[in-house]
Protein backbone atom coordinates (compact mmCIF):
# COMPACT_ATOMS: atom_id res chain seq x y z
CA UNK A 1 0.00 0.00 0.00
CA UNK A 2 1.33 3.05 -1.04
CA UNK A 3 0.78 6.90 -2.07
CA UNK A 4 0.78 8.64 -5.01
CA UNK A 5 4.42 9.39 -6.34
CA UNK A 6 5.48 12.06 -9.01
CA UNK A 7 4.75 9.66 -12.00
CA UNK A 8 1.15 10.94 -10.95
CA UNK A 9 1.58 15.18 -11.22
CA UNK A 10 1.37 16.31 -14.32
CA UNK A 11 4.22 14.97 -16.69
CA UNK A 12 5.38 19.03 -17.09
CA UNK A 13 5.95 19.35 -13.16
CA UNK A 14 8.09 16.07 -13.24
CA UNK A 15 10.29 17.20 -15.95
CA UNK A 16 10.65 20.54 -14.29
CA UNK A 17 11.52 19.26 -11.25
CA UNK A 18 14.26 16.94 -12.78
CA UNK A 19 15.74 19.54 -14.76
CA UNK A 20 16.83 21.27 -11.34
CA UNK A 21 19.21 18.87 -10.71
CA UNK A 22 22.83 18.99 -12.52
CA UNK A 23 24.52 16.61 -14.74
CA UNK A 24 28.02 15.51 -13.51
CA UNK A 25 30.27 13.91 -15.85
CA UNK A 26 30.62 10.11 -15.20
CA UNK A 27 34.50 11.06 -16.23
CA UNK A 28 34.32 12.26 -12.18
CA UNK A 29 33.96 9.08 -10.71
CA UNK A 30 35.32 6.21 -13.23
CA UNK A 31 33.61 2.83 -13.38
CA UNK A 32 36.06 -0.04 -14.06
CA UNK A 33 36.48 -0.79 -17.42
CA UNK A 34 34.16 -3.42 -18.80
CA UNK A 35 36.22 -6.41 -20.06
CA UNK A 36 34.86 -8.30 -23.17
CA UNK A 37 31.79 -10.47 -23.35
CA UNK A 38 32.27 -13.93 -23.55
CA UNK A 39 28.97 -15.82 -24.04
CA UNK A 40 28.52 -18.37 -21.55
CA UNK A 41 31.43 -17.71 -19.73
CA UNK A 42 30.42 -17.43 -15.55
CA UNK A 43 29.71 -13.75 -14.76
CA UNK A 44 31.88 -11.56 -12.62
CA UNK A 45 29.69 -9.47 -11.07
CA UNK A 46 30.90 -6.04 -9.31
CA UNK A 47 32.70 -6.37 -5.60
CA UNK A 48 30.92 -4.78 -3.02
CA UNK A 49 32.78 -3.63 0.24
CA UNK A 50 29.96 -4.30 2.36
CA UNK A 51 26.12 -5.14 1.72
CA UNK A 52 23.08 -6.00 4.13
CA UNK A 53 19.44 -6.31 3.95
CA UNK A 54 17.35 -4.88 6.50
CA UNK A 55 13.52 -5.01 7.02
CA UNK A 56 11.87 -1.65 7.80
CA UNK A 57 8.21 -1.42 9.02
CA UNK A 58 5.20 -1.67 6.53
CA UNK A 59 3.37 0.95 5.53
CA UNK A 60 2.58 3.68 2.61
CA UNK A 61 5.56 4.73 0.74
CA UNK A 62 6.79 8.06 -1.41
CA UNK A 63 9.47 8.53 -3.32
CA UNK A 64 11.91 11.48 -3.04
CA UNK A 65 14.41 12.33 -5.80
CA UNK A 66 18.08 13.65 -4.82
CA UNK A 67 18.19 17.34 -5.78
CA UNK A 68 21.60 19.35 -6.24
CA UNK A 69 20.88 21.03 -3.59
CA UNK A 70 22.59 18.63 -0.96
CA UNK A 71 22.36 14.70 -0.07
CA UNK A 72 19.26 13.68 1.80
CA UNK A 73 18.96 14.74 6.15
CA UNK A 74 16.06 12.24 6.80
CA UNK A 75 16.64 10.10 9.97
CA UNK A 76 16.74 6.54 7.99
CA UNK A 77 19.57 7.70 5.65
CA UNK A 78 21.60 8.92 8.85
CA UNK A 79 21.36 5.54 10.33
CA UNK A 80 21.88 3.83 6.61
CA UNK A 81 24.92 4.99 6.88
CA UNK A 82 26.15 4.64 10.29
CA UNK A 83 25.02 0.99 9.73
CA UNK A 84 27.98 0.80 6.62
CA UNK A 85 30.24 2.58 8.10
CA UNK A 86 29.96 0.17 11.55
CA UNK A 87 30.54 -3.13 9.09
CA UNK A 88 32.86 -1.44 7.58
CA UNK A 89 35.07 0.50 10.32
CA UNK A 90 35.04 4.02 9.10
CA UNK A 91 33.56 7.36 10.32
CA UNK A 92 30.09 7.71 9.16
CA UNK A 93 31.50 10.92 7.41
CA UNK A 94 33.23 8.82 5.04
CA UNK A 95 30.01 6.78 3.43
CA UNK A 96 28.89 9.07 0.47
CA UNK A 97 24.70 9.12 -0.09
CA UNK A 98 23.70 8.57 -3.52
CA UNK A 99 24.04 11.42 -5.87
CA UNK A 100 22.03 14.09 -7.82
CA UNK A 101 19.48 12.32 -10.00
CA UNK A 102 19.16 9.12 -7.71
CA UNK A 103 15.71 7.91 -5.76
CA UNK A 104 14.75 7.43 -2.73
CA UNK A 105 11.83 5.57 -1.11
CA UNK A 106 10.70 6.78 2.61
CA UNK A 107 8.63 4.11 3.59
CA UNK A 108 6.01 4.42 5.75
CA UNK A 109 5.23 7.55 4.89
CA UNK A 110 2.17 9.52 3.67
CA UNK A 111 -1.45 7.89 2.79
CA UNK A 112 -3.02 5.58 1.13
CA UNK A 113 -4.34 5.11 -2.32
CA UNK A 114 -7.36 4.15 -3.85
CA UNK A 115 -5.17 1.52 -6.33
CA UNK A 116 -3.39 0.07 -3.22
CA UNK A 117 -6.12 -1.48 -1.76
CA UNK A 118 -6.16 -3.51 -5.00
CA UNK A 119 -2.66 -4.65 -3.75
CA UNK A 120 -3.69 -5.11 -0.17
CA UNK A 121 -0.98 -5.00 2.59
CA UNK A 122 2.53 -6.09 1.84
CA UNK A 123 3.28 -8.58 4.49
CA UNK A 124 7.25 -7.62 4.79
CA UNK A 125 8.78 -4.73 3.69
CA UNK A 126 12.73 -4.63 3.13
CA UNK A 127 15.73 -2.28 2.25
CA UNK A 128 18.78 -3.60 0.67
CA UNK A 129 21.62 -1.61 1.28
CA UNK A 130 25.57 -1.73 -0.59
CA UNK A 131 28.53 0.14 -0.15
CA UNK A 132 31.51 0.69 -2.92
CA UNK A 133 34.79 1.95 -2.18
CA UNK A 134 35.46 5.27 -4.04
CA UNK A 135 38.89 6.63 -5.44
CA UNK A 136 38.89 9.49 -3.10
CA UNK A 137 38.75 7.27 -0.19
CA UNK A 138 34.84 7.18 0.72
CA UNK A 139 32.55 5.00 0.58
CA UNK A 140 29.53 5.11 -1.97
CA UNK A 141 26.15 3.73 -0.41
CA UNK A 142 22.92 2.76 -2.59
CA UNK A 143 19.90 1.34 -1.62
CA UNK A 144 16.74 -0.70 -3.06
CA UNK A 145 13.49 -0.73 -1.87
CA UNK A 146 11.11 -3.83 -1.88
CA UNK A 147 7.72 -5.12 -0.47
CA UNK A 148 6.65 -8.85 0.25
CA UNK A 149 3.15 -9.99 -0.58
CA UNK A 150 1.47 -13.02 0.60
CA UNK A 151 -1.34 -15.01 -1.19
CA UNK A 152 -4.61 -14.16 -0.73
CA UNK A 153 -5.98 -17.32 -1.48
CA UNK A 154 -6.57 -20.22 1.57
CA UNK A 155 -4.98 -22.90 1.06
CA UNK A 156 -2.42 -21.28 -0.15
CA UNK A 157 -1.72 -19.20 2.92
CA UNK A 158 -1.73 -22.85 4.54
CA UNK A 159 1.13 -23.92 2.42
CA UNK A 160 4.33 -22.43 -0.25
CA UNK A 161 1.71 -20.75 -2.72
CA UNK A 162 2.25 -21.24 -6.17
CA UNK A 163 5.50 -19.82 -5.79
CA UNK A 164 7.54 -15.91 -6.17
CA UNK A 165 6.87 -13.64 -8.60
CA UNK A 166 9.72 -11.06 -8.60
CA UNK A 167 8.05 -7.84 -10.13
CA UNK A 168 10.09 -5.24 -11.85
CA UNK A 169 8.51 -2.18 -12.21
CA UNK A 170 8.90 0.87 -15.13
CA UNK A 171 11.01 3.76 -14.17
CA UNK A 172 9.78 5.33 -10.21
CA UNK A 173 7.86 2.33 -9.88
CA UNK A 174 5.25 2.74 -12.77
CA UNK A 175 2.95 1.94 -13.74
CA UNK A 176 1.34 2.07 -10.50
CA UNK A 177 -2.09 1.42 -10.78
CA UNK A 178 -1.77 -1.37 -13.14
CA UNK A 179 1.18 -2.89 -11.08
CA UNK A 180 -1.73 -2.76 -8.01
CA UNK A 181 -3.75 -4.51 -9.92
CA UNK A 182 -1.64 -6.82 -10.98
CA UNK A 183 -0.18 -8.17 -7.36
CA UNK A 184 -3.81 -7.92 -6.34
CA UNK A 185 -4.72 -10.74 -8.90
CA UNK A 186 -1.48 -12.57 -8.69
CA UNK A 187 -2.00 -12.89 -4.94
CA UNK A 188 -5.88 -13.63 -5.62
CA UNK A 189 -4.07 -16.76 -7.84
CA UNK A 190 -1.68 -18.24 -4.87
CA UNK A 191 1.13 -16.22 -5.55
CA UNK A 192 3.95 -14.82 -3.26
CA UNK A 193 5.20 -11.37 -4.91
CA UNK A 194 8.04 -10.28 -4.26
CA UNK A 195 7.65 -6.08 -5.76
CA UNK A 196 11.11 -3.71 -6.31
CA UNK A 197 9.22 -0.57 -5.32
CA UNK A 198 11.39 1.39 -7.92
CA UNK A 199 15.21 0.88 -9.20
CA UNK A 200 18.06 0.58 -6.89
CA UNK A 201 18.96 4.62 -5.95
CA UNK A 202 21.31 5.50 -8.16
CA UNK A 203 20.34 3.70 -11.29
CA UNK A 204 18.96 7.11 -12.42
CA UNK A 205 21.82 9.18 -10.45
CA UNK A 206 22.92 11.32 -13.67
CA UNK A 207 26.15 11.10 -15.68
CA UNK A 208 26.87 11.91 -18.78
CA UNK A 209 28.91 10.55 -22.12
CA UNK A 210 29.35 13.40 -24.30
CA UNK A 211 31.50 10.78 -26.99
CA UNK A 212 33.92 12.09 -29.42
CA UNK A 213 33.81 10.81 -33.29
CA UNK A 214 37.37 11.34 -33.48
CA UNK A 215 38.39 9.78 -29.97
CA UNK A 216 38.75 6.75 -28.91
CA UNK A 217 35.25 5.86 -29.44
CA UNK A 218 35.87 2.42 -28.13
CA UNK A 219 37.24 3.61 -24.60
CA UNK A 220 34.30 5.63 -24.25
CA UNK A 221 31.89 2.69 -25.46
CA UNK A 222 33.73 0.10 -22.33
CA UNK A 223 33.51 2.96 -19.92
CA UNK A 224 29.76 3.51 -21.13
CA UNK A 225 29.43 -0.15 -20.47
CA UNK A 226 30.42 -0.29 -17.31
CA UNK A 227 28.22 2.50 -15.76
CA UNK A 228 25.45 1.10 -17.19
CA UNK A 229 25.84 -2.32 -16.10
CA UNK A 230 27.17 -1.59 -12.73
CA UNK A 231 23.50 -0.39 -12.19
CA UNK A 232 22.01 -3.16 -13.60
CA UNK A 233 24.06 -5.54 -11.50
CA UNK A 234 23.03 -3.37 -8.14
CA UNK A 235 19.67 -4.48 -8.63
CA UNK A 236 20.07 -8.30 -9.41
CA UNK A 237 22.37 -8.50 -6.62
CA UNK A 238 19.40 -6.60 -4.31
CA UNK A 239 16.95 -8.64 -5.69
CA UNK A 240 18.67 -12.14 -4.57
CA UNK A 241 20.20 -10.64 -1.34
CA UNK A 242 16.84 -9.93 0.00
CA UNK A 243 15.34 -13.31 -1.46
CA UNK A 244 17.73 -14.87 0.54
CA UNK A 245 16.87 -13.31 3.51
CA UNK A 246 12.99 -13.70 2.97
CA UNK A 247 14.26 -17.49 2.67
CA UNK A 248 15.85 -17.17 6.30
CA UNK A 249 13.26 -15.39 7.76
CA UNK A 250 9.96 -17.00 6.00
CA UNK A 251 10.66 -20.40 5.43
CA UNK A 252 7.16 -20.37 3.67
CA UNK A 253 7.89 -18.36 1.08
CA UNK A 254 9.22 -20.44 -1.79
CA UNK A 255 11.95 -18.22 -2.91
CA UNK A 256 13.72 -21.19 -4.86
CA UNK A 257 10.75 -20.98 -7.00
CA UNK A 258 10.01 -18.02 -8.85
CA UNK A 259 9.18 -15.79 -11.76
CA UNK A 260 10.35 -12.78 -13.48
CA UNK A 261 7.94 -9.95 -14.55
CA UNK A 262 9.51 -7.23 -15.86
CA UNK A 263 8.09 -4.17 -16.98
CA UNK A 264 9.43 -0.88 -19.49
CA UNK A 265 12.66 -0.09 -17.43
CA UNK A 266 12.34 -3.35 -15.36
CA UNK A 267 11.82 -5.45 -18.26
CA UNK A 268 15.47 -3.96 -19.52
CA UNK A 269 16.95 -5.31 -16.30
CA UNK A 270 14.97 -8.98 -16.09
CA UNK A 271 17.48 -11.00 -17.70
CA UNK A 272 20.22 -9.44 -15.24
CA UNK A 273 18.38 -10.21 -12.59
CA UNK A 274 17.56 -13.34 -13.52
CA UNK A 275 21.13 -14.33 -14.62
CA UNK A 276 21.80 -14.04 -10.74
CA UNK A 277 20.68 -17.38 -9.90
CA UNK A 278 19.24 -18.76 -13.05
CA UNK A 279 18.21 -21.83 -11.65
CA UNK A 280 15.65 -20.34 -9.06
CA UNK A 281 13.10 -19.33 -12.03
CA UNK A 282 10.95 -21.02 -13.87
CA UNK A 283 9.65 -18.65 -16.24
CA UNK A 284 9.77 -15.01 -17.29
CA UNK A 285 7.34 -12.54 -18.95
CA UNK A 286 8.81 -9.20 -20.38
CA UNK A 287 6.65 -6.42 -21.36
CA UNK A 288 8.06 -3.32 -23.03
CA UNK A 289 11.28 -4.63 -22.62
CA UNK A 290 14.83 -3.49 -24.54
CA UNK A 291 18.13 -4.27 -24.47
CA UNK A 292 21.43 -2.29 -25.43
CA UNK A 293 20.69 0.53 -22.83
CA UNK A 294 23.08 2.88 -24.26
CA UNK A 295 21.16 2.88 -27.39
CA UNK A 296 18.01 3.02 -25.57
CA UNK A 297 19.19 6.10 -24.04
CA UNK A 298 19.92 7.70 -27.58
CA UNK A 299 16.86 6.79 -28.74
CA UNK A 300 13.96 6.76 -26.12
CA UNK A 301 12.06 9.89 -25.93
CA UNK A 302 11.90 9.82 -22.44
CA UNK A 303 15.40 10.42 -22.28
CA UNK A 304 14.78 14.06 -20.77
CA UNK A 305 12.49 12.99 -18.95
CA UNK A 306 14.10 10.42 -16.67
CA UNK A 307 17.05 12.50 -17.47
CA UNK A 308 19.64 9.96 -15.61
CA UNK A 309 22.87 8.61 -17.96
CA UNK A 310 22.78 10.51 -21.08
CA UNK A 311 24.81 9.17 -24.07
CA UNK A 312 25.41 12.61 -26.51
CA UNK A 313 27.02 13.12 -29.79
CA UNK A 314 28.08 16.32 -30.93
CA UNK A 315 26.55 18.33 -33.56
CA UNK A 316 27.11 16.28 -36.70
CA UNK A 317 28.95 13.36 -35.12
CA UNK A 318 26.63 10.95 -35.17
CA UNK A 319 27.19 9.11 -38.70
CA UNK A 320 26.61 5.49 -39.48
CA UNK A 321 29.82 5.01 -39.26
CA UNK A 322 30.71 6.41 -35.96
CA UNK A 323 27.66 5.00 -34.01
CA UNK A 324 28.80 1.62 -35.93
CA UNK A 325 31.69 1.50 -34.06
CA UNK A 326 30.38 2.41 -30.65
CA UNK A 327 27.62 0.39 -30.70
CA UNK A 328 30.06 -2.62 -31.50
CA UNK A 329 32.51 -1.70 -28.74
CA UNK A 330 29.65 -1.32 -26.64
CA UNK A 331 28.01 -4.36 -26.80
CA UNK A 332 31.29 -6.39 -26.42
CA UNK A 333 31.90 -5.03 -23.40
CA UNK A 334 28.75 -4.66 -21.91
CA UNK A 335 28.57 -7.71 -19.65
CA UNK A 336 25.31 -6.94 -17.30
CA UNK A 337 23.50 -5.35 -20.33
CA UNK A 338 20.18 -7.75 -21.46
CA UNK A 339 22.21 -7.48 -24.81
CA UNK A 340 24.65 -9.88 -22.92
CA UNK A 341 22.51 -11.38 -20.39
CA UNK A 342 19.58 -12.70 -22.69
CA UNK A 343 21.07 -15.58 -23.96
CA UNK A 344 22.15 -16.95 -20.59
CA UNK A 345 18.16 -17.49 -20.05
CA UNK A 346 17.81 -20.18 -22.78
CA UNK A 347 15.46 -22.89 -22.27
CA UNK A 348 13.77 -21.07 -19.74
CA UNK A 349 9.86 -20.41 -20.76
CA UNK A 350 9.62 -16.93 -21.99
CA UNK A 351 6.60 -14.32 -23.01
CA UNK A 352 7.43 -10.97 -24.55
CA UNK A 353 4.63 -8.41 -24.41
CA UNK A 354 5.40 -5.98 -27.28
CA UNK A 355 3.65 -2.37 -28.97
CA UNK A 356 5.62 -2.14 -32.58
CA UNK A 357 5.34 1.39 -32.35
CA UNK A 358 7.16 2.01 -28.95
CA UNK A 359 9.30 5.25 -28.34
CA UNK A 360 9.96 4.86 -24.87
CA UNK A 361 11.74 1.95 -25.22
CA UNK A 362 11.93 1.53 -28.83
CA UNK A 363 10.23 -1.18 -30.91
CA UNK A 364 14.25 -2.12 -32.37
CA UNK A 365 15.90 -2.55 -28.81
CA UNK A 366 12.78 -4.58 -27.97
CA UNK A 367 13.13 -6.50 -31.40
CA UNK A 368 16.86 -7.28 -30.73
CA UNK A 369 16.05 -7.97 -27.11
CA UNK A 370 13.55 -10.53 -28.43
CA UNK A 371 16.54 -11.96 -30.74
CA UNK A 372 18.82 -12.53 -27.94
CA UNK A 373 16.54 -14.49 -25.76
CA UNK A 374 16.33 -17.12 -28.88
CA UNK A 375 12.98 -16.04 -30.08
CA UNK A 376 10.43 -16.89 -27.10
CA UNK A 377 6.90 -16.70 -27.36
CA UNK A 378 5.87 -13.24 -28.26
CA UNK A 379 2.50 -10.99 -28.33
CA UNK A 380 2.99 -7.53 -31.18
CA UNK A 381 0.58 -4.89 -30.63
CA UNK A 382 0.75 -1.95 -33.08
CA UNK A 383 0.84 -0.18 -29.53
CA UNK A 384 3.00 2.86 -28.44
CA UNK A 385 4.41 2.69 -24.72
CA UNK A 386 2.20 4.46 -22.79
CA UNK A 387 -0.94 2.79 -24.72
CA UNK A 388 0.56 -0.36 -24.35
CA UNK A 389 0.72 -0.22 -20.51
CA UNK A 390 -1.95 1.85 -19.92
CA UNK A 391 -5.07 0.15 -22.11
CA UNK A 392 -3.29 -2.93 -23.78
CA UNK A 393 -2.00 -4.37 -19.95
CA UNK A 394 -4.98 -4.04 -18.02
CA UNK A 395 -7.35 -5.25 -20.31
CA UNK A 396 -5.01 -8.23 -21.22
CA UNK A 397 -3.56 -8.97 -17.51
CA UNK A 398 -5.62 -11.68 -16.78
CA UNK A 399 -4.34 -13.72 -20.36
CA UNK A 400 -0.36 -13.05 -19.35
CA UNK A 401 -0.92 -13.93 -15.79
CA UNK A 402 -2.98 -17.43 -17.27
CA UNK A 403 0.52 -17.62 -19.07
CA UNK A 404 2.67 -17.60 -15.77
CA UNK A 405 -0.04 -20.27 -14.37
CA UNK A 406 0.64 -22.81 -16.98
CA UNK A 407 4.55 -22.02 -17.77
CA UNK A 408 5.33 -22.69 -13.74
CA UNK A 409 6.31 -26.00 -12.08
CA UNK A 410 4.22 -27.04 -9.41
Amino acid sequence: MKTPRTPTLPAALVVAALALVPVHSASAQPAAPATGVVEGAPLEWPARATSMVRELEVGPWQLEWVSMFGPPQAESDRADAAAIAEQIGCDAAAVKFEGPGSVLVRMPQGELTRTARAAGKPAAAYEYISADARPDGRWQMQRTWFALYEPRTKDAQSSEGRGLVVLLPGMFGTPEPVIDSMVGMLRQRGWHVLRMLTHSSRFTEQAMFMLDPAGDLEAQARAAAAEFGDRAAECAMSVDAVCAEIGSSRPGVPVGRRVGLGMSGGGMILSTVIAHDRDAYDSAVFIGAGCDFAQIAMDSNYTDWINAVRVSWPEGGRTPAAEARFTDAYRGAATFDSYSTAPRLAGLPMLMVQGTVDLAVPTAMGDLLWERLGEPERWSEALGHETLFLVYLPMKAGKVLDWIDDHTSQ
